[in-house]
């Protein structure tokens, strides 16, 4: 099927355990194809395509109809494109037009194939814009009592999606529709499966009333996309059921979770057996660490190898730490083949991030297949902490080899109170930049309560960096201790 959304208010909106449900179905369900179809623009839908507890689209219909991208490459969709530039008069051509109403204020925002004013009701319906409108060979749309938009002709969300759906080849009766403002009359009322979310504008719910194919929810966002599918059998009950994660997943003990890559202590072999003995080599990390668990029950999330002969069920999950100094800390293994270590810490993380942090760019090595190896390993500490951690835990991540546990956590459990400690240097934005998953990375660190990082440089790296990413808004400035420098420490932002 084909779920082709409303941003604001629709698909970013609702419940946080509906907008889980709803996202973790789309990810459990290979066979939903997902569209944007959006008011914004594609630059002002790039921050959403950053932030990894979103489901990516497959299509993204932008500027209110106007623009139509592949959700991957985010190109233009050239086939359904060239049609809507060919009818489209210009900006220039329609703001020169406009000075002739000054009263009516454009709006400050990137744009394209579109002019957006904000406009009182009353001139809204001036027969003069009307007239205008046709004159200029443009649709008109105004939306929520203050947004006008002037169109290429006959191009709207409805006219839009309809030409993707038949692009795709998909049947009418597997595409479902939700949207919540008069901008989305069009392709709600395109024929296809639909649903005004709850706290939908009121004038949407009037001229969708006497449409059979379309529902009125009462739960608002991503709430009122569950009750549709509900509504019109998508999935099945059992479906819908069987994805939500959260309601099933098991919750632990531990109040404080340590997710490391290396466990407090070493493992090897005799006769095929596994023994532990005290740290080989020097690192100062792994006591520090252990000390907050002195009066404390916790978890210690770190790898563990299991061999090629061993059945992973039998693999053994929890062991003691040290039962007289930590007798309330309690390591939990994450298995991984030996394949999965090389490839995740030996040659990814050593040869790919490793030389990237330390500003040795060039010498990094680029590939997309170890990438999906390091997500996978990232995802499996994110699955053992989830089950660990008792509710509203704090959760503590630590370092670049596991950059991506965030985003994969805050999914699972959105309940935990999250926060990474940057051990490794992290580099000004012009040599960062250069990670091709920079967006999936930083996305993921802005899913945490708390960033750290060792000196005040490297936090104004990172919010460097982070500002090339996502909008950010400082809210805070604090500076350290005069021994590091007299500029901030710690931040506070909001994504």
């Amino acid at each position: 099927m084909l779920l082709a959304t409303d941003l604001d208010g629709t698909f970013l909106g609702g419940a946080p355990e509906d907008r889980l449900s709803l996202y973790q179905t789309i990810a459990a369900h290979p066979d939903i194809q997902l569209a944007y179809v959006s008011g914004r623009s594609l630059e002002a839908i790039l921050p959403l395509l950053s932030d990894p507890t979103l489901p990516q689209p497959d299509y993204i219909v932008a500027d209110v109809g106007a623009s139509l991208y592949h959700g991957d490459t985010l190109q233009p969709i050239q086939a359904l494109q060239d049609p809507i530039d060919a009818c489209w008069p210009g900006e220039s051509r329609i703001a020169s037009a406009m000075s002739r109403f000054p009263e009516i204020v454009r709006q400050d925002e990137p744009q394209i194939r579109r002019c957006s004013y904000y406009c009182a009701p009353e001139q809204a319906e001036s027969p003069e814009l009307a007239a205008l409108a046709d004159e200029l060979g443009c649709e008109m749309l105004y939306s929520a009592g203050r947004y006008l938009d002037f169109l290429p002709q006959e191009v709207n969300k409805g006219s839009s999606l309809q030409k993707l759906v038949e692009w795709l080849d998909i049947a009418h009766d597997d595409v479902l529709v939700a949207g919540d403002t008069m901008n989305d009359l069009a392709m709600l009322s395109a024929g296809f499966k639909a649903v005004c979310v709850g706290d939908a504008e009121p004038e949407l719910l009037e001229r969708t009333r006497p449409l059979p194919q379309v529902m009125h929810a009462s739960a608002i966002g991503c709430g009122g996309i569950i009750e549709a599918f509900a509504h019109f059998g998508f999935l099945g009950a059992r479906g819908l059921a069987a994805e939500n994660r959260r309601d099933t997943a098991h919750t632990g003990k531990a109040e404080l979770v340590m997710v490391y890559h290396r466990l407090p202590y070493e493992e090897y072999r005799v006769d095929g057996k596994i023994r532990r003995r005290r740290p080989t080599s020097p690192n100062g990390i792994i006591p520090t660490l252990q000390s907050f668990f002195a009066n404390q029950r916790g978890s210690w999330i770190a790898w563990s190898i299991y061999e090629g002969d061993e059945e992973p069920e039998e693999f053994v999950v929890h062991t003691s730490v040290d039962a007289k100094q930590y007798p309330l800390l309690t390591a939990a293994r994450v298995a991984l083949t030996k394949a999965q270590v090389d490839i995740f810490y030996k040659r990814f993380s050593k040869e790919a991030f490793w030389p990237t942090l330390h500003t040795f760019w060039e010498r990094a090595r680029f590939r997309e297949e170890d990438w999906d190896t390091y997500c996978e390993v990232n995802r499996a500490f994110a699955e053992r902490t989830a089950e660990e951690a008792a509710e509203g835990a704090l959760i503590w991540i630590h370092d670049y080899n596991l950059w991506m546990v965030p985003a994969y956590l805050r999914e699972l459990r959105p309940d935990l109170r999250i926060a990474f400690f940057h051990h490794t240097y992290f580099p000004s934005a012009d040599v960062f930049n250069v990670l091709p998953w920079r967006r999936e990375i930083v996305g993921s660190l802005l899913q945490c309560d708390y960033v750290a990082f060792h000196i005040p440089r490297q936090v104004e790296n990172f919010v460097d960096v982070a500002r090339g990413v996502v909008p950010l808004t400082t809210l805070s400035r604090q500076n350290c201790a005069p021994r590091f420098s007299p500029t901030a420490a710690r931040w506070g932002w909001r994504p």
